[in-house]
């Protein structure tokens, strides 16, 4: 039989996009895209996979130093960083499910978005949450966390990169159950509140069955910024011969306490039998109806929800209420609900959201099983100059 060449590059065509599609099927990722969030989907849904979960990522050159003072200079150097933390770690771009984007200025979130747009495939673009403020470098205009699926086969936690008292630029999360703890917060000034505030964790981890070792990510919230030095050095010696896993840093409005710190870890331990999620008070410790001290994954598929803004134009409790509803419908259409919310993070610019959100959740929330949580209030939010958003990571109820 003869074919043209014409005739030849259709097939071509054919076969590639029957590929593409073969693949898409055999993927452990799905989008559910969106129409509301810029270059981000509502939702992505990832199967019970390896992950890996990079350091807060600065637009840092070879040399250590920020490159340039310009946007989207900045921008691409830390996308091509992240870029090189996934290939260490057995990932790559587009396996990226989670970015976690931390800005000094809210006007950058459009030509951030603009950017994403042009560097993630529609239909294939991750979950994205904003915060603004001050970032660990001064000269930085943003910085990255990001997390995304990997093909690593190890059973236990691998840290990627750190040597001595540098943080670990990447950890990866092995298939399996997951915990989640919420944050916790220590009395006293920097030095004296972190090293605290970690023996807490650390005693949550034994509690567990758990241990440092097990972490992939620790998240501090602080103030001021640029007290980082202190708290790093309360991290390098806590941890003393043992490596630092990756290391995240928000700038926080807060007297009291000056620092709140959460952490994500692999869990080996048995749960609950036949339990899909499990929402833990450890001891010495006293349970609320509104968030869980720690939530536990036993099994099933993770969902990482795109941080839901608020309404500029209404008042607070209506805005908190139209959050949750949104937060509902994208749930629903991803194949979970309320009672399958594993970590939450509400990122407030003002202590009236705060009073909205304890009076709202209750109203969505079984007091049995709220998601563990960590509320911040910061100087910027995200798009529309809104006062508030949450960030969510739920499961596909099973």
């Amino acid at each position: 039989m003869h074919f043209t060449k014409k005739a030849g590059i259709i097939l071509f065509s054919l076969l590639a996009v029957l590929n593409a599609e073969a693949q898409s099927v055999n993927s452990p990722i799905k989008y559910l895209s969106s129409s509301t969030v810029q270059g981000a989907s509502d939702a992505v849904i990832v199967e019970n996979t390896p992950l890996v979960h990079t350091k807060q990522v600065l637009p840092e050159g070879k040399n250590g130093s920020i490159v340039q003072d310009n946007f989207k200079a900045q921008t691409e150097q830390v996308f091509k960083n992240i870029a090189q933390s996934l290939e260490d770690s057995g990932s790559q771009t587009d396996h990226i499910v989670k970015l976690n984007v931390y800005l000094t200025n809210v006007n950058l979130i459009s030509d951030f978005q603009s950017i994403l747009k042009r560097r993630f495939t529609e239909g294939k673009q991750p979950a994205i949450t904003y915060a603004i403020g001050e970032l660990p470098n001064p000269r930085a205009l943003i910085a990255i966390d990001a997390v995304a699926v990997s093909k690593s086969e190890n059973k236990r936690v691998t840290l990627i990169g750190g040597t001595g008292t540098e943080a670990a630029s990447s950890a990866i999360l092995p298939a399996g159950p997951v915990v989640y703890v919420s944050g916790q917060a220590a009395k006293g000034d920097l030095k004296q509140a972190t090293r605290a505030t970690l023996t807490q964790l650390n005693e949550t981890l034994t509690s567990l069955g758990l241990s440092m070792n097990d972490v992939v990510q620790i998240k501090s919230f602080l103030t001021p910024v640029s007290g980082l030095d202190i708290v790093k050095q309360q991290f390098a010696e806590f941890f003393k011969n043992e490596k630092i896993p990756p290391l995240v840093f928000v700038d926080w409005v807060s007297s009291d306490p000056v620092i709140e710190i959460e952490l994500i870890a692999s869990s080996h331990t048995q749960g609950v039998k036949n339990q899909q999620v499990d929402f833990i008070t450890p001891p010495g410790m006293t349970s609320s109806p509104v968030y869980s001290k720690v939530s536990r994954l036993n099994y099933g598929k993770k969902v990482f929800l795109s941080a839901i803004h608020g309404l500029s134009d209404v008042n607070t409790d209506t805005e908190v209420s139209t959050l949750f509803d949104t937060m509902n419908r994208r749930l629903q259409a991803s194949g979970s609900d309320f009672n399958h919310l594993l970590k939450a993070t509400y990122y407030i610019d003002s202590d009236r959201y705060s009073k909205s959100l304890g009076d709202i959740r209750p109203k969505y929330y079984d007091p049995k099983r709220p998601p563990a949580a960590s509320k911040a209030m910061l100087k910027g939010i995200g798009p529309d100059r809104s006062g508030i958003s949450i960030d969510m990571i739920g499961t596909i109820k099973e």
